[in-house]
């Protein structure tokens, strides 16, 4: 989804995968040390100095010798080194700023922001890679480097330490996450300083069943109470107040021309509600405009205004949110700017800040529904809330300050990918074979982006997901379902011809019952975790139905499974009638945290995969 916020080069991703901790041998990495320091010298300005030497002890782990920055126009790199050492200790190579490489890194055509970078490939391992950087801070005091040491997979951290300096009055405030931790203090000379420090963290191993490194990786984030950023001033006390300084730059920043104006009449003329009068808006909106990201100052934060979006054509998220309210409220429909995480499902609800929300969104009440509008993706239906935001909350911004809201998330029997397949056999084992896939809501917001797919990389896909051996596939027809207000779906057929469907040997045919799920298999014990995470439920319902060649009968085929544990349950069946075979797979998970579940459902998953593995067999009638 497309940025709102300003990057700052300090600020850590959020990560998505999967973690379960490990430690000692196997960690591809070891952060050895790792010194932040931090001097706030006024309302508007800082420094950041940050030292980190890093011992990598394979090529899984050659990233931590990589260095990237994003900079802006008020930055100012004052120091940068970089080094490789051997295990001894042996000086290997030294790296300066004028060694960095630069790029504009904008997705679109106003951006002040520019990335530094250094690809840096180890010679041999182990080796210590040492960054030493100190970067200038001005007109940026929203918010300050988050102190995350652990920001990588499979990598311990030995010590961290974070010192944040600054005068005593100066208004600091910080919040410590998935960690006990707290700091000493001092003061001299009229300023205070925080200590902070991490020892002994143990790695984090990616798994399927993990907690997201997000929700476990000890963080400390700091802000102030009241900040001012390009000549505006605003409060972090509440969100309430984030809320009413964000509100405040959307002030007189909706106005449209009369030609503007006179385009909402003509497409809203003869609508008989407001539902139709948003969708008409809507596709008016994905069919003129085109994300563009705007990140020059306080544009970072602060929208075109909907006159220029009118005029040119394009906007970034926050831009097009905006261009979007007017357009309704030309309508008379009301609506509210809401930011938005697409990485995080929650908001600090004591910590108000800007480091946690990446994008905007609109929010559309209307009298019988709340529309959730993405303005940025004119290809989602209207209506549908997408998976990246799905159950986040947000900050609503409107005139009456900030409010932390929730959007909805469905049920996860919405969630649902049904399949219908048809396999034809021949005596040699191999098969015609047709599938009918529809995927719907969050199945559908994975599978969306095969409808833009050529025809070469669309089979190369389907040879991915099925169990089609020396096949050819025909053609690929991909229907992908945008109606306002109805259910999100993408639907294909594919229809092929496998020469090596089932492998024969004498008078039989061993056929394989899995057709769907090629090289399914559980997730090996050692990325197990303890607690699992699912963080979308769903619902699959898969059908194959079997023609025997002539002549031929069943001699065996798999019983009936059931598997269950209170949040997943499996079933499988297995039917003969005349010269048809009808295999039937459903599965369902839920969503939600099951602390102590991972290897209960490791052992399920397993199982579940020794019934994709069965065969049934066919014999020929002897004559």
């Amino acid at each position: 989804m497309r940025t709102m916020l300003k990057t700052m080069g300090h600020a850590l991703l959020a990560l998505t995968t999967w973690l379960v901790p490990v430690h000692g041998q196997g960690t591809d990495a070891v952060v050895l040390v790792e010194t932040n320091a931090v001097d706030i010298y006024s309302n508007v300005a800082f420094s950041f100095t940050k030292h980190r030497a890093v011992r990598i002890q394979n090529d899984n782990g050659a990233h931590h010798a990589d260095f990237s920055i994003y900079m802006t126009n008020d930055m100012s790199m004052d120091k940068f080194q970089l080094t490789l050492s051997d295990a001894s200790g042996h000086l290997l190579r030294t790296f300066k700023q004028k060694d960095l490489m630069r790029t504009e890194f904008s997705e679109g055509l106003a951006a002040d922001g520019y990335m530094l970078y250094l690809d840096v490939t180890p010679p041999s391992y182990p080796v210590v890679v040492a960054c030493d950087i100190t970067v200038n801070f001005k007109r940026n005091n929203v918010s300050f480097p988050i102190f995350s040491p652990l920001d990588s997979y499979n990598t311990e951290v030995e010590k961290a330490t974070y010192d944040i300096t600054y005068p005593s009055d100066y208004p600091l405030r910080y919040k410590v996450v998935n960690s006990s931790v707290s700091p000493s203090k001092t003061s001299q000379g009229g300023k205070t300083c925080l200590h902070f420090q991490f020892d002994n963290i143990n790695a984090i191993k990616k798994s399927e069943y993990g907690l997201p490194l997000s929700k476990v990786s000890p963080k400390v984030y700091f802000a102030p109470s009241r900040f001012s950023y390009f000549k505006t001033t605003g409060s972090l006390l509440s969100w309430d107040d984030l809320g009413a300084w964000e509100h405040s730059l959307f002030s007189d920043r909706g106005a449209l021309p009369e030609e503007a104006k006179a385009k909402v009449r003509q497409l809203i003329k003869g609508c008989s509600s407001d539902k139709e009068k948003v969708a008409a808006i809507y596709k008016f909106l994905g069919e003129s405009t085109r994300y563009v990201s705007i990140q020059l100052g306080i544009g970072g934060y602060q929208p075109m205004t909907a006159l220029e979006v009118w005029r040119q054509g394009f906007g970034d998220c926050k831009a097009l949110s905006n261009y979007m309210m007017a357009l309704l409220a030309e309508a008379g429909i009301q609506s509210h700017c809401v930011a938005i995480s697409t990485q995080q499902d929650k908001l600090l609800p004591d910590f108000p800040n800007f480091q946690q929300m990446n994008h905007m969104i609109l929010e559309v009440p209307l009298s019988s529904d709340t529309l959730w509008v993405e303005c940025t993706n004119p290809r989602l239906p209207l209506g549908y809330v997408h998976n990246d935001i799905s159950g986040h909350v947000a900050l609503e911004m409107s005139s009456a300050g900030g409010k932390l809201v929730t959007l909805p998330e469905y049920p996860d029997s919405f969630n649902v990918n049904i399949t219908d397949a048809h396999v034809a056999l021949s005596p040699d084992g191999s098969a015609g074979i047709t599938i009918d896939e529809d995927f719907r809501y969050h199945r559908y917001a994975r599978m969306k982006s095969i409808a833009t797919l050529g025809e070469n990389d669309l089979r190369k896909v389907m040879f991915s997901i099925y169990n089609l051996p020396q096949a050819e596939i025909e053609p690929i027809a991909v229907d992908e379902m945008c109606q306002p207000y109805g259910v999100p779906s993408l639907t294909y057929r594919l229809a092929a011809h496998s020469q090596k469907y089932a492998s024969v040997t004498g008078s039989r045919i061993f056929v394989p019952t899995n057709l769907l799920h090629k090289n399914y298999m559980a997730a090996t014990d050692s990325h197990l975790a303890n607690e699992l995470f699912i963080a979308h439920g769903s619902r699959n319902v898969e059908k194959i139905v079997v023609t025997m060649p002539e002549g031929y009968i069943v001699e065996s085929m798999p019983e009936s499974t059931t598997l269950s544990l209170p949040f997943v349950r499996f079933s499988s069946s297995v039917s003969a009638e005349g010269n048809t075979i009808t295999i039937t797979y459903e599965y369902f998970i839920r969503r939600g945290t099951y602390p102590g579940a991972a290897e209960q459902f490791h052992e399920f998953e397993k199982k579940v995969g020794e019934v994709y593995a069965r065969k049934m067999v066919l014999k020929k009638i002897a004559t």
